[in-house]
């Protein structure tokens, strides 16, 4: 068993048996965590209650955490990274799935290399989980991580995981709608930690309609808050600044069909 803590946050429009799916990917990790953290801060169906007293109640290293006061899923993470008691934080969400030997594998990086933040590719599918429509690549050096952080995510968020108290000490979560992941890598780029993505996808995450959940003024305008924030902790420069505004900002007004198309051919 590993020294390893998942956050996992459930929210109220969570599938039942997409959350029993990526539980079983946990529980069939080559390295087992030491405990799995389930957070909550709305107020949750009856079916998504039954779910998680299920699994609760059936694994011992498994507890709920409900924070009613978090606000949005940078609050709820944080509180629930606070309740977390071991060194090594592995990200999960509720709808996603982990190879066998994804947490062996991070693990394995995390102790022995001077990484902090660890992630992967992410493989996409829409129907069947063996089957990838497309794969989320990432930048796996910390150089290029670097450099692609000022106008782009570097890190799929499902994927990571990291040291716990060197992300508490750049500041751990905050309520950053839309970009919480990002705002999060950016400070700890800033505070000097160490990333590094593995050149294979260790996580199958379904495709639900992403396109249009990302786009229209309010992701807009979370990008503009972002590049913002990157040109405050020095990361971004000018002309890194554009490129954001232009790659970024204007394919969220784009209507949802041109929208999916942009986001096949470059998958974020």
């Amino acid at each position: 068993m590993g020294n390893i803590s998942v956050l996992l946050p459930v929210a109220a429009t969570t599938d039942p048996d997409s959350l029993h799916r990526a539980y079983r990917s946990i529980a069939e990790q080559t390295t087992a965590p030491s405990e799995i953290v389930l957070v909550t801060n709305q107020s949750l169906t009856e079916d998504i209650e039954t779910a998680i007293s299920d699994l609760v109640n059936t694994h011992s290293v498994s507890h709920h955490e409900h924070f009613p006061d978090a606000q949005g899923l940078g609050g709820v993470l944080q509180a629930g990274l606070n309740s977390c008691s071991e060194p090594f934080i592995a990200r999960m969400d509720a709808d996603d799935i982990a190879e066998p030997e994804r947490f062996t594998t991070q693990l394995t990086v995390l102790t022995e290399t001077e990484a902090d933040i660890v992630g992967s590719h992410l493989a996409e599918f829409r129907d069947d989980p063996r089957t990838s429509e497309r794969m989320r690549e990432v930048p796996t050096s910390h150089k290029e991580i670097s450099e692609w952080m000022p106008w782009r995510c570097p890190v799929n968020h499902p994927t990571v995981m990291f040291d716990r108290e060197a992300v508490l000490e750049a500041g751990g979560y905050r309520d950053f709608p839309m970009m919480e992941d990002w705002d999060l890598w950016a400070r700890c780029l800033a505070a000097g930690l160490q990333f590094r993505n593995l050149d294979q996808a260790l996580v199958r995450a379904e495709i639900n309609d992403l396109a249009n959940r990302r786009g229209g003024l309010d992701y807009a305008k979370a990008e503009i808050r972002m590049a913002r924030e990157l040109r405050q902790l020095d990361i971004a420069s000018q002309r890194d600044t554009l490129k954001h505004l232009f790659l970024r900002v204007l394919p969220r007004l784009l209507p949802a069909d041109t929208r999916e198309k942009i986001y096949q051919i470059f998958a974020r």
